[in-house]
């Protein structure tokens, strides 16, 4: 599927392979530009071997054992053929290559070349060698409950990883080079008789159609496959989790990974799924419905509080309980800026302290952050910078923040913060009003891969919005979310009927 851009493709035309391996060199290390990595090797067994490789993407042990070693058994006598190459050593996935183009694009991923003197073809053979991290636990999105296993760079450990959680002949893996440059290998993962054929149909084209020099980060995709380009909104989910791909190909949607990269991309998605959790089917559904309902809870006063807070107390404090506009204006009285400019100034101190502890070692981070907030924090109030109650709301604002799911995430609703916040400051709480709704319009209008954003709010899908704010029951949830159009809707057949029996 999919075009597949190369290097190769651009740097010259195609080419056939010489039946002279002195010639082959050659030409490979011209092309290569005789890279201090490549090795050019010639072997004198039965006849003349010669082998091609990158010793920085080669794992020379494997070369030895599985390539080498087979080839050094053969008794003395008898031609050699490729086809004969072949079928000895079956372990290191031999493949044939009838041009120089696609031959020297193998020896790029990483594969070792082999020629025979008088063949106008080559194999090459799987035996990439290259640093590899073990799965471990992303550290963006954390859980109490649930499976450790975060993904890593390495595609094809990642694709295996999805499939231990899902072993079904109906499970689908479709691949494609991106980048002129880089050809980075991209996967499409879903479900045949799942997912609607239109999705995937559509996640081909908007890959295929992406013409770009190289890709180093599956974010670059992200950015390019998304409806609406220029939208603040996420609208599609990137995560490390491996649990979390399976449930949503379970659920009909599709799964982008892209080499080099533990960021899968998973579309469609709604704004529903961006404040949930795995966790959440991990504990009984009155917890999971809690940590979901407090996550929500906790997501809206993160992006209005501050617009709120400067709503009612600089514009509107007529809607205010009497005794507590009294306090709040009283601790203000010898504050000498502006209610809202004192709010932006603190939550962008707090962004500075949150951008410095990512990128600051883990335990001076930590502790510079700690020291920071507290240090800062009480010798403003002392010294009349800022009030006491705006210390409190930014404080409220910035540890709810930190409740979203997923980094990018939290980012998109840090930024509405300052939306909201600007509406507040110039109109009032009918500002903050009217920018919210502006907000909410722009929603609307948005789609993710045909999926309307704000389902199943709008269009109202019943059955899935009581699967939205809290969590349902297994029992009650024998239906695939109708918001991503499955074909196959059917998910359980319950246990109610059983239960009712044991009762």
């Amino acid at each position: 599927m999919g075009k597949n851009f190369s290097l190769i493709e651009v740097a010259l035309p195609e080419e056939l392979i010489s039946k002279s391996i002195k010639a082959n060199f050659e030409r490979i290390a011209d092309i290569l530009g005789k890279s201090s990595d490549l090795n050019l090797e010639l072997h004198g067994l039965i006849q003349s071997i010669g082998l091609a490789y990158l010793k920085t993407l080669t794992d020379y042990r494997d070369l030895q054992s599985n390539l080498l070693q087979p080839l050094i058994s053969l008794p003395a006598g008898g031609d050699l053929s490729l086809s004969k190459v072949a079928a000895l050593t079956p372990k290191t996935a031999p493949e044939r290559c009838a041009s120089l183009e696609t031959a020297i694009s193998r020896l790029l991923e990483g594969k070792t070349l082999l020629f025979l003197e008088g063949e106008n073809a080559a194999l090459s053979f799987t035996t990439e060698g290259w640093v590899k991290h073990e799965p471990k636990e992303p550290l963006s999105e954390r859980v109490i409950r649930g499976p450790r296993e975060g993904f890593t760079e390495t595609l094809d450990d990642n694709i295996g990883m999805v499939r231990r959680w899902i072993k079904d002949f109906h499970f689908r893996v479709e691949t494609l080079e991106i980048g002129r440059r880089t050809r980075t290998k991209v996967a499409v993962l879903y479900l045949s008789d799942i997912a609607k054929p239109s999705l995937i149909k559509e996640a081909r084209r908007r890959l295929s159609a992406i013409d770009i020099d190289g890709v180093i980060e599956s974010g670059y995709i992200e950015q390019l496959i998304k409806d609406h380009r220029a939208s603040i909104f996420p609208l599609t989910q990137s995560t490390e989790r491996t649990d979390k791909v399976a449930a949503a190909l379970l659920e009909g949607r599709a799964a982008i990974l892209v080499d080099k990269s533990p960021f899968v991309i998973i579309a469609p998605v709604t704004v529903n799924e961006l404040y949930q959790s795995p966790e959440d089917y991990y504990f009984d559904f009155w917890l999971g419905s809690f940590l979901r309902l407090i996550r929500l809870l906790a997501n809206n006063l993160a992006i209005a509080l501050p617009g709120l807070y400067v709503a009612l107390v600089a514009v509107n404090p007529e809607l205010l309980p009497v005794h507590l506009a009294i306090t709040i204006a009283g601790s203000r009285v010898n504050i000498p800026i502006p209610l809202a400019a004192e709010v932006l100034i603190l939550e962008l101190m707090v962004e500075i302290f949150r951008e410095a502890g990512l990128r600051l070692p883990g335990t001076i981070g930590e502790t510079l952050g700690v020291v920071s907030g507290v240090v800062l924090g009480l010798m403003s109030v002392q010294s009349g910078i800022v009030s006491p109650a705006t210390l409190v709301v930014v404080t409220i604002t910035a540890v709810a923040s930190f409740t979203g799911p997923s980094y990018s995430v939290s980012i998109t609703w840090r930024l509405l913060k300052y939306l909201l916040l600007a509406g507040a400051a110039s109109f009032g709480l009918f500002g903050l009003t009217i920018t919210g709704v502006g907000v909410l319009i722009h929603a609307s209008y948005l789609k993710s891969f045909g999926v309307s954003y704000l389902a199943p709010w709008a269009p109202l899908l019943w059955r899935d919005l009581a699967n939205g704010p809290i969590r349902m029951p297994f029992w009650f949830r024998k239906f695939r979310p109708k918001t991503f159009r499955p074909q196959d809707r059917t998910r359980s057949g319950g246990v109610q009927e059983e239960d009712e029996t044991n009762e």
